[in-house]
């Protein structure tokens, strides 16, 4: 008889590397968030069929330049100049 498979909370069983790398990356943030260190902070999370943004905070400039920084990680790695996630 097979043993039957114990699925705990929080285990990321299913999930495709490019999914744990999301949960890893929300996971950090969050932490340092409790610690103190985000104080502002935009979210875009893309799925399947459709994406969602959500902020919060207003340091408005410093959210400005990260959004920049953003965008042009996005086109570096859609143009191959970077192929992994840099943080």
């Amino acid at each position: 008889m097979a043993k039957p498979t114990i699925i705990r909370p929080g285990a990321d069983v299913g999930l495709t590397p490019a999914q744990r790398e999301c949960v890893k990356l929300l996971e950090d943030a969050l932490d340092s968030a409790k610690k103190g260190d985000i104080w502002s902070c935009i979210l875009v999370a893309c799925g399947p069929n459709d994406f969602g943004t959500a902020m919060a905070g207003s340091d408005a400039p410093r959210l400005n330049l990260g959004l920049d920084a953003a965008k042009q990680t996005i086109l570096d790695r859609v143009t191959g100049k970077r192929s992994v996630i840099h943080r």
